[in-house]
């Protein structure tokens, strides 16, 4: 008889047995709610050291701009296309 349940008075209301209830999560348990987080990204980390290797790099680039900016503006800068192209072709755009 382990099948048959008791039913209450007619015009009564309807409960839900507890462990129906629990099993369709509709029970309120114990355990603490799950708060919002907020933090730095892997994507936020990488760009963070990249800017920092920027920062820490020596001036020899700048100077070797400022060194092709000068030739440009005297008329003496005068690349090879050829050359160029090949670099845009290996080194990508």
């Amino acid at each position: 008889m382990a099948s048959v349940r008791k039913t209450s008075a007619p015009g009564a209301p309807r409960g839900v047995p507890y462990d129906i209830a629990r099993s369709r999560g509709a029970v309120a348990t114990n355990e603490p709610a799950k708060l919002d987080r907020a933090g730095v990204s892997d994507q936020a980390r990488e760009l963070s050291r990249a800017h920092e290797a920027v920062e820490s790099a020596s001036e020899v680039r700048a100077a070797r701009v400022s060194a092709l900016r000068k030739q440009i503006q005297d008329g003496n800068y005068n690349p090879d296309p050829r050359e160029v192209a090949k670099q845009i072709l290996e080194r990508g755009f």
